[in-house]
C-alpha cells in the first residue's frame, strides 16, 4: 500500500521526501547487532590513551572505511569528545557514487544507525538550502554513501542528546564550496548559544605501496598542519597528494580558518596494510584535530597599529571626504575576522561611538570603517571638524563572540558586556560603561533596556527577552 501511494505521488508531480534515512553499510562496513557494534567501539577507545591539552574541539578530519581498517584511528579524534557537550555536528564528506555538480543537505528527520537514530537540525539545513540555488536536498546522493554514515556510531558513542547537518560534497567547484563554507559560519554566528563541532570525512591515499602511501600522506598531513592550503591545492591536482574528502575539506578549513581555529593536531595515522597485511594495495587513515583556540590577547605593536590607523582613517576623511583603504597589515591577528567598536572621547567626554556585533570583515577594515564612522556617523553628535582632530583621544574595543545566556544574574559588572533584544527593539552596552557610571547589574541593565533599547527598564526580567553577553580587549591612545 505504501508503495502505492508513493508511486501516485510521483505520478502527479509531488516530491516524496523520506524522513528517516536507513543504513547503507551497516552489516558491511561496521557490525549491524547494536551490541556487537557498541563492543567493537569500546574496543577501540580502550586501546587509546591521550593527554587532553585544550578545553575543546572545535574540528577532526576522520576517516570513513570498513571499522576494522580505520575504526582506530576513526577513534582517537573522537576519544577527547568524552564529557563535552555538543548541541550540533556538521558533517562535511564526499559523495563517492555521484557527481552532480551540487551540494546535498540532508533535511529529513534523521539519520538511523544500529544503536538508535540520530536527528537532523532541520531549521539549520533548510537555512543552508535557501542559500544557493546549487545546495540541495538530493536523496540520491545521501542513501548509498557511506562518507557521513560512518562517523556516526562514533558520535553516537561519545555524545549525547546532539543533532546534525549531513553535508555531501558532489561538485569541485571552488567557489560553491566557499560559499557553503561562508553560509556555515553565518549560522554559526547567528547561534551562539550552541556548541557545534565540525566533522570531515576523508580517507587519504589510495592502492599505492605502503611506502608511497605513507611518503604521500604525511606529506598532506604536514601542508594541513602547516596550514598551506594552496599547496595542498596545487599537490592534489598534480596527483602528489590524495584526499578523497579534498572538495569536503576545502569547505571544513575555510570555516575553521574563519574562526581562527586552524592550528591542527595530528592524533594518529595508519594505513589498510598494518591491518590486511597487504603492503602493496593500502589506502591512508589519519585522524586529525583543531582545539577551539583561546582569545588571543594582542601585543603594544598590534595595538598601536589599530590606534594608528583609525586616527588616520579619521584624518584622511576629514582632509578629502574618502574613505581610507588600508593595506593588509603584517600582523595575522589583524586579518582576523573580529567585531569591533571604535570610541571617541574629547575633554573625557563621550565624542562618538560606532561598531559591529558580529565580525563582518578583517579587524584592521573594521577599525579603519568603525573610527569614520564614530567620527562623522553617529547621529547623537554633530560631524567632527578638523579643529576637533587634536582633542579626541581614541579607544578600541575589540569584542568576543556573543554568548547567549538565560539569565541575567550570570552578567558579571567590569567583565561582561551586554546586548540585549527584543523583536526589533535591541540595546548595547560595553563592559566599560558600568566602570565609568559606578552602576551595580541592576542600573546597568535598567538604563540599557530603557535609554538603548528603548524598552521598559525591567524589561531585562522578562521570559521573552534575549540576552548576550561578550567581553572585550579596550585600548586607548
Amino acid at each position: 500500500m505504501k508503495k502505492i501511494i508513493v508511486l501516485l505521488f510521483m505520478l502527479i508531480g509531488i516530491s516524496v521526501i523520506a524522513q528517516m534515512r536507513e543504513p547503507a553499510v551497516a552489516g558491511q562496513w561496521y557490525p549491524a547487532d547494536k551490541s556487537a557494534l557498541s563492543k567493537m567501539l569500546s574496543s577501540f577507545f580502550q586501546n587509546i590513551d591521550l593527554q587532553k591539552n585544550y578545553d575543546e574541539l572545535f574540528g577532526i578530519i576522520s576517516p570513513h572505511a570498513g571499522f576494522v581498517y580505520s575504526g582506530q584511528v576513526a577513534a582517537y579524534g573522537y576519544s577527547l569528545l568524552k564529557d563535552t557537550k555538543i548541541d550540533v555536528v556538521f558533517l562535511i564528506g564526499p559523495s563517492h557514487h555521484f557527481f552532480e555538480n551540487k551540494i546535498s543537505i540532508y533535511a529529513g528527520e534523521s539519520y538511523q544507525i544500529p544503536t538508535g537514530k540520530i536527528d537532523i537540525a532541520q531549521n539549520l539545513a533548510h537555512q543552508l538550502l535557501e542559500t544557493d540555488e546549487n545546495f540541495v536536498f538530493n536523496q540520491k546522493l545521501h542513501q548509498p554513501e557511506h562518507s557521513l554514515e560512518a562517523q556516526l556510531p562514533f558520535l553516537d558513542h561519545v555524545l549525547d542528546d546532539f543533532k546534525i547537518v549531513p553535508i555531501l560534497t558532489s561538485t569541485n567547484n571552488f567557489s560553491l564550496l566557499k560559499k557553503m563554507a561562508k553560509s556555515i559560519c553565518k549560522i554559526v554566528e547567528e547561534h551562539p548559544e550552541k556548541k557545534f563541532l565540525f566533522i570531515c570525512s576523508s580517507d587519504m591515499s589510495h592502492y599505492h605501496s605502503d611506502k608511497i602511501a605513507r611518503k604521500m600522506d604525511h606529506l598532506t598531513i604536514d601542508l594541513i598542519l602547516q596550514k598551506n592550503w594552496s599547496e595542498l591545492q596545487e599537490k592534489i591536482q598534480t596527483g602528489k597528494c590524495e584526499l578523497c574528502g579534498y572538495a569536503a575539506l576545502q569547505i571544513f578549513l575555510e570555516v575553521m580558518r574563519s574562526f581562527g581555529n586552524d592550528d591542527a593536531e595530528l592524533l594518529y595515522y595508519a594505513n589498510s596494510g598494518n591491518i590486511s597485511g597487504n603492503s602493496q594495495n593500502v589506502v591512508g587513515y589519519s585522524s586529525i584535530v583543531f582545539p577551539k583556540q583561546k582569545e588571543k590577547i594582542m601585543t603594544e605593536e598590534e595595538k598601536n597599529y589599530l590606534l594608528n590607523l583609525a586616527r588616520k582613517s579619521i584624518k584622511e576623511y576629514l582632509l578629502t571626504g574618502e574613505k581610507h583603504i588600508p593595506a593588509k597589515p603584517k600582523f595575522d591577528l589583524l586579518k582576523k575576522e573580529r567585531a569591533v567598536f571604535v570610541t571617541l572621547h574629547k575633554d573625557g567626554q563621550l565624542r562618538g561611538c560606532i561598531g559591529h556585533m558580529h565580525a563582518q570583515m578583517p579587524l584592521y577594515q573594521a577599525v579603519a570603517e568603525m573610527a569614520v564612522s564614530a567620527a562623522f556617523q553617529d547621529p547623537r553628535f554633530p560631524k567632527l571638524q578638523k579643529n576637533e582632530l587634536s582633542q579626541i583621544e581614541i579607544e578600541i574595543s575589540v569584542l568576543s563572540p556573543m554568548q547567549r545566556i538565560q539569565d541575567y544574574e550570570q552578567i558579571k559588572i567590569g567583565r561582561d558586556g551586554v546586548w540585549v533584544k527584543k523583536g526589533f527593539q535591541s540595546g548595547v552596552y560595553l563592559p566599560q560603561v558600568a566602570e565609568e557610571t559606578g552602576w551595580d547589574r541592576e542600573q546597568f541593565l535598567e538604563s540599557l533596556c530603557a535609554h538603548k533599547a528603548g524598552l521598559p527598564k525591567d524589561a531585562y526580567k522578562e521570559p521573552d527577552i534575549e540576552l548576550y553577553i561578550f567581553q572585550v580587549e579596550k585600548f586607548s591612545e
